[in-house]
Formats: C-alpha cells, sequence, structure tokens
C-alpha cells in the first residue's frame, strides 16, 4: 500500500527560528517527529513517503499517487490541514487524520474520512489492517494508554538529509501537574509513561545513521515527570554517548523543581544536555496559585535559573500574560525578571484556552471565550481577559519590544554567559556546518543588520571577559536575530488588535 505521510504548514512564530534558519542554510528548526513514529507503526510491506510542507510543497501528483494520505497538526496548523483534507477530496484520495488537533476538537475534521483520536500505538496496526481489506472504520478512539515500552523506532531514514537544524526524540508522555491551561495532562495523563533506556539509545543510533550532527530536542512536555525512570535512563545515554563518540547534545522541557536536585542536573550534563525549556509563566504568586502551578511557588525562580546556569543547563523560559490575577503592573514585573534572571529565549505570550482544559471549562461557564481557537499565544487569543483588551494589547507590545530590543537582548546575553559555567563534556565539538554557519552569522548581523554596532559591542565583550564562550555567544546572537526580527512584524501586527479594542467583552476587574 502506498501511503503519503504529510505534515502541514505551521504559521510563523518565535518558535520557528525561520529568520535565524538561513545562516545554517536549513530549511526548518525541527521534524514531523509524530509522522515519522506512526510511519514505524506501520506495515514493513508499505511503501511510505513523508512529504513536510515546512521544507517542501505538496503537489496534487503526490497525492494522486498514494492509496492513502496520512497527515496530522496542532490547532495552529489548522488552516493548512483543512486545506490538505480538502484537497486528498477533491482528488478522491483517502484520508486519515490524527493528533492534538483531530483529538481536541475531531468534530472539526470530518472531512477526513478515518480520524484518530488520541495516542496511535494501539489504534495504527488495527488501522492498517483494517485499510487494507477495505473496512476501516470513520473513527477511532484510543482505548486506554498505551505502553511505550513497546513503541516502535521512528522511521528517521524517511527525512530528506540536510534540511532539519534539529532532531528529535521522545522519551516520555504525560505530567504529574494540574496547571489549568494545560491540555498534556488531558491528551496524555497525569502518569508520565517512559520508553525504556535500551530503546532511546536505539532511537539515539537511528538519528546517528542519518549522518546528522547537532542538537537533538528530547520533546517531552516534562522530562523529569518520572524522576525514577530518568536517573536510569540518563548514565546510559552518557555511556553510549562516550562509546560511540556521536557528535551530539540535548535540550529537552522540564519543570523548575529540576533546580531542588543539584544531582539529577549533574546526571543530565553529563549525559550530554546542555540547556532546559521551563514553564516559569509568572513572577506573580496570585497567578500561580489561580492557574494551579503550585510547583513554582514556595521558591526563589529567579535563585533556581541562576542555579541551573550554574551547573551548565541554560534556561529558556515560557511566560504567560492575562491571568485573572494579572494588574497593570504585570508588564514591568515580566520584563525585570526576564531581565533579572539572565533568559536570553524568553517565550511570552498571552493566556490562551485550550480545548479540554480545566481553564477552557471554567471561562465558558463564565462566557469569557472568543469563538476562535487558533492555538497562537502572540496576539489576541481566544480568552476575554480581566485586564480590558486594549491595555492588554498595547502593555503585551511594550513587553515584547522592551524584551527583544537589540541591546537589551544582548544585556541578557552578557548575564547569562556570566553566570553559565559550562559542564565538562556536555557540549558536542563543533562541526564545520558550524563554523560556516557562524561565519555567516557574523557577515548577516555584523555587517547588514541595523543593529550591528549593538552586536559588535556584545562580542567585544565576550572576547573581553569570556573568549572561552565565543561559540555560544555567536548562537545566542545568532537566535537572537531571529527574535528581534519576528517581534518586529508582532508589534505590527498587534495594531488591528488595538483598533478593533471596542468589540471585546471587557468584564471588569
Amino acid at each position: 500500500m502506498r501511503v503519503l505521510l504529510v505534515n502541514p504548514e505551521f504559521p510563523d512564530s518565535y518558535w520557528s527560528g525561520r529568520h535565524a534558519l538561513r545562516f545554517a542554510r536549513r530549511r526548518s528548526l525541527l521534524p514531523p517527529l509524530s509522522l515519522i513514529t506512526v510511519a514505524g507503526m506501520l506495515p514493513p510491506s508499505w511503501d511510505c513517503r513523508l512529504v513536510d510542507m515546512a521544507v517542501e510543497p505538496l503537489t496534487d501528483a503526490a497525492i494522486a499517487a498514494s492509496d492513502v494520505v496520512m497527515t496530522t497538526g496542532m490547532l495552529v496548523q489548522k488552516a493548512s490541514l483543512q486545506e490538505v483534507l480538502r484537497r486528498c477530496g477533491r482528488l478522491g484520495v483517502r484520508s486519515v487524520v490524527g493528533g492534538p488537533y483531530a483529538t481536541s476538537v475531531p468534530h472539526e475534521l470530518s472531512s477526513a474520512n478515518h480520524l484518530v483520536v488520541g495516542e496511535a500505538e494501539e489504534i495504527v496496526p488495527r488501522l492498517a489492517a483494517e485499510l487494507e481489506a477495505g473496512t476501516a472504520q470513520p473513527v477511532y478512539r484510543e482505548e486506554g494508554k498505551p505502553d511505550l515500552r513497546r513503541a516502535p523506532v521512528p522511521r528517521y531514514d524517511l527525512l530528506r538529509r540536510g534540511v532539519y537544524h534539529q532532531m528529535a526524540l521522545q522519551y516520555s508522555r504525560g505530567c504529574p501537574f494540574t496547571c489549568e491551561f494545560c491540555d498534556i495532562i488531558v491528551m496524555y495523563g497525569r502518569n508520565p509513561r517512559t520508553k525504556s533506556p535500551a530503546q532511546v539509545i536505539v532511537e539515539l543510533e537511528a538519528i546517528r545513521a542519518t549522518g546528522f550532527t547537532g542538537d537533538v530536542f528530547f520533546v517531552d512536555d516534562n522530562f523529569i515527570g518520572n524522576k525514577k525512570a530518568v536517573r536510569e535512563l540518563l548514565p546510559e545515554v552518557a555511556a553510549w554517548r562516550e562509546r560511540s563518540g556521536a557528535n551530539l547534545e540535548f535540550y529537552t522541557e522540564a519543570s523548575i523543581n529540576l533546580a531542588d536536585d543539584p544531582a539529577l542536573v549533574d546526571a543530565m550534563t553529563r549525559a550530554g544536555f546542555t540547556s532546559v525549556f521551563v514553564g516559569i509563566e509568572t513572577p506573580s504568586p496570585e497567578a500561580l496559585r489561580e492557574t494551579r502551578k503550585l510547583q513554582n511557588l514556595k521558591r526563589d525562580l529567579v535563585e533556581q535559573v541562576h542555579g541551573l546556569l550554574s551547573r551548565g543547563l541554560d534556561v529558556w523560559g515560557g511566560f504567560i500574560l492575562g491571568f485573572d490575577a494579572d494588574g497593570p503592573e504585570m508588564f514591568d514585573r515580566i520584563i525585570r525578571f526576564v531581565q533579572r534572571a539572565a533568559i536570553p529565549y524568553a517565550m511570552v505570550g498571552i493566556l490562551g484556552a485550550l480545548p479540554n482544559t480545566p481553564l477552557y471549562r471554567r471561562l465558558e461557564q463564565e462566557g469569557r471565550l472568543r469563538p476562535e481557537v487558533v492555538g497562537d499565544q502572540f496576539g489576541l487569543t481566544n480568552v476575554v481577559t480581566r485586564l480590558p483588551a486594549g491595555p492588554m494589547i498595547a502593555g503585551y507590545r511594550r513587553v515584547l519590544e522592551t524584551l527583544y530590543h537589540p541591546e537589551v537582548y544582548f544585556d541578557r546575553c552578557r548575564e547569562n554567559l556570566r553566570r553559565w559555567k559550562p559542564a565538562a563534556g556536555a557540549a558536542r565539538r563543533l562541526a564545520p556546518r558550524d563554523v560556516r554557519a557562524g561565519l555567516r552569522a557574523l557577515l548577516g548581523q555584523g555587517v547588514r543588520a541595523p543593529y550591528r554596532r549593538a552586536y559588535w559591542r556584545f562580542l567585544h565583550w565576550v572576547l573581553r571577559h569570556h573568549p572561552d564562550k565565543l561559540a555560544r555567544a555567536i548562537a545566542q546572537a545568532a537566535a537572537g536575530h531571529h527574535y528581534i526580527t519576528y517581534t518586529t512584524g508582532v508589534a505590527s501586527s498587534l495594531a488591528p488588535a488595538l483598533a478593533s479594542r471596542d468589540a471585546v467583552v471587557e468584564t471588569g476587574a
């Protein structure tokens, strides 16, 4: 059977890195791990082809040459995903859709021939057999959380070589916490399930077999959700990395309580982890209690970020504006926090309510939801905030323009580098493509960028005070090019939202 796996287009965002990818001559930051994971579940006799619309166009000829098209998507991909389904229908090719969007709002995808709701491991083998027999059902629903220790190896061999800046690997699903806005516990549960260390090593070998060298993102929503399992995994990864000489380093997402466990942090850096994304969300204890992010309470978040930096883990941060407890002062509090914590990569968005989350249900009962859900936090979302829309959008715009003003961004990088103490052996060796990318960044930012003077002042400071961290500094500056450039566009796009604020329901403070 000929199957075409299609990853719909993502709109540009802070996550895409698009403006910096040109330095590395790569087309996309990350590959579609979900689709190559599904491909690993399909019968070996099937002829699988992958089209990632982030790196190549989807042609009618590719669709028509297939017996079935399998696609997926998040809420932010909904427009492209629905267009893919329309094209399949027009060409008379059967379509199967699954993933977060299909699981959250399956009624919006009725144009698909077959719908997979929930995790796929126990569904896909049955679906494949019934597709071959011509008896496939319209809807397949997850009946229980699958055991990830039985998951097959993703088909990394299907990926086009040389187009992705990083690789991706999933170790676990689920999170033990109860954040009101989060859909992870809704989709994957609060009991984190993991793969075995042996599985992870096999998947790392599969990545290495593609010839890739660089950064690998462990895409777990909370890598330390099951600490006992992680403690068993990390020594195995460290031993494999030393044994194989693989030129890979890792980053992931984790809750801030990682900073409570220096031994676990050290185990991560010994295994090759150099960075971690942390959902800090807000410096407001009231807002943290409101959203039930209790793991962030009763701790000095700035000191904990600094503690991770001092042990060799760089920290990237996620922040949210628009909680009910947020007043007009929150914009300056977020700016001060990000600067004090020295987090260069600070993702700040406005609170959105994802379908089926406790937040969505609460706001629906309160009549505080706008109808459109796009999954994009970088602008007006589906939440009617307590703070009126006009001040919210104006304040959000000021936060972005301040944090990603070139001078402010490079000041943050200086403090980050001053505090960061790299762990021995964690970072990978520089490859020739890294050097070439760095030279292109020097040209693009140091000669052509409007902020070139700030750029050179930053590099001069690094050479004077921390010359051993120059490669890291060039990489930070290159990433900053995307954030600085993208912020200009986001700030401009917020003007129409400001103009239409009078149409927004204001519920009072």
